[in-house]
């Protein structure tokens, strides 16, 4: 097959092809109409068991070609422990620089050059060069707060500073400015900032892009995956109760739909910036995929609450800052980094034993040596006097104090992803194909003609 010079890879975290199909035939997705019509189109297949269907397992097969099985990464911001090779390194050996934009669940370790903005999850700054730190911080500071953390002013003027210092056009900065005044003016409108990040990553992405000659770039973005498990029943209302409303959004919102034009906007400009480079191949990976979720709808919904201050209520509980570092990641989860065993001890004592109505308040898993993955596991409605309580029954405060109701779940992972190609020469010709997720990993190799063993022409 044609070796290239370069590989756009851009990850859509759990786009479904099935929503994608749905607004192409009603016109709304000019450019992804273009891409199903004119590149391949493949299924990914992954794990068989469903805790296993996590994007921040999955991204991790992609990077590295291994199954979870093989790779063993289970929580988000885990990937310290990563004992193979990701694809930036392993091009990196081979005289081929990367430039990392967003992507999940990753770690920089012996890349030599390029550049390297990990997801805004990270426990570790490890953003390359130096002069991104800022506004990686930014990012993730907004983002690890998500629901429950108010923007100041202070905040918009320390990214400005971050934007103007990196050569951004300011355009895209004061889109976010304006979201953040429309949001306090009407926090109905608070769903739409998902997406104006994702139209800032991939500002930086396309500046990067300009700017620099590297072999391999990825850019990932993550709203549409966070509108599909919130807000599918505003997009399609029929696998679902009608007498389940959202408080969050405007009656006429529909953020799937906004998601699927604002991605479609991206790519637009995406493919705009390369034209119709010979030399350059384009990959478009979902990992995963979601689809409707309807078994708590008897019971009013699966409610998603997130702590509105995930220290403060660490402290709260018996867990000083002296002795533990919190980190908060999506959605209902956080970490908590001990010290030693008998801090460990202490934490698994505390946790373990809160209730909320009678009800266990959170899941824990230990998965990695030194943190505990923390889960909110009570999904049910609460009212007014709903309390948490302590292992000896004392009641430590009001659910609704320390809690923010982010969400109704309302989708669902499916272990089937979504790969377009520009060149169907890559994996052989016919569309409607399947491929397990981690052979991606060896098709990117292949495409630099560095592929190991003969490539998936007949897979």
């Amino acid at each position: 097959m044609k070796v290239y010079k370069r590989v756009i890879q851009i990850e859509l975290n759990e786009l479904s092809k099935a929503v994608i199909d749905q607004l192409v035939a009603k016109n709304k997705l000019p450019i992804f109409g273009k891409i199903n019509k004119n590149w391949q189109y493949l299924t990914t297949t992954s794990e068989n068991d469903y805790e296993n269907l996590e994007p921040w397992i999955q991204w991790v097969t992609v990077h590295t070609g291994k199954s979870y099985d093989e790779h063993q990464i289970f929580t988000l911001s885990d990937v310290h422990k990563l004992k193979h090779t990701q694809i930036w390194e392993e091009l990196s050996r081979n005289g081929i620089e990367s430039g990392i934009i967003g992507s999940m669940n990753i770690i920089r370790r012996d890349t030599k050059g390029g550049t390297f903005f990990p997801d805004p999850w990270a426990i570790y700054n490890e953003t390359y060069p130096e002069s991104l730190r800022p506004l990686w911080d930014l990012i993730s500071n907004r983002v690890q707060g998500h629901a429950t953390k108010k923007i100041t002013f202070g905040d918009i003027r320390k990214g400005l500073k971050a934007c103007l210092s990196l050569g951004l056009s300011p355009t895209i900065y004061f889109k976010m400015a304006k979201q953040i005044l429309a949001q306090k003016l009407n926090p109905k409108t608070k769903w739409k900032l998902a997406c104006v990040f994702d139209e800032f990553l991939a500002e930086i992405f396309i500046r990067i892009l300009k700017k620099t000659n590297y072999g391999f770039y990825t850019l990932f973005l993550n709203a549409i995956a966070h509108y599909q498990h919130h807000y599918w029943r505003a997009f399609d209302i029929k696998p679902f109760k009608p007498d389940i409303k959202y408080d969050d959004i405007n009656e006429d919102d529909d953020p799937v739909m906004h998601g699927y034009e604002v991605y479609d906007r991206i790519l637009k400009r995406v493919l705009d910036e390369l034209g119709n480079d010979p030399d350059t191949l384009i990959i478009i990976v979902s990992a995963l995929s979601q689809v409707p979720y309807t078994a708590k709808d008897s019971e009013g919904g699966m409610n998603y609450y997130r702590l509105n201050d995930h220290k403060a209520f660490a402290e709260s509980i018996g867990l000083p800052k002296n002795e533990f570092e919190i980190f908060p990641l999506m959605s209902r989860d956080w970490q908590v980094q001990y010290k030693n065993e008998a801090a460990r001890q202490k934490a698994l004592g505390i946790l373990t034993h809160l209730k909320v109505d009678g009800h266990t308040l959170f899941n824990i898993r230990e998965n990695t040596d030194g943190f505990i993955f923390v889960e909110t596991a009570y999904t049910m409605g609460i009212s007014d006097s709903s309390e948490i309580k302590n292992s000896g029954g004392e009641t430590i405060c009001r659910f609704k104090d320390v809690f923010t109701n982010i969400a109704i779940k309302s989708g669902h992972h499916s272990g089937i992803g979504n790969l377009w190609i520009s060149d169907a020469g890559v994996i052989g010709a016919g569309k409607g194909r399947e491929i397990p997720l981690g052979q991606l990993y060896d098709v990117n190799l292949q495409a630099f003609g560095l592929a190991k063993k003969p490539m998936l022409q007949n897979a």
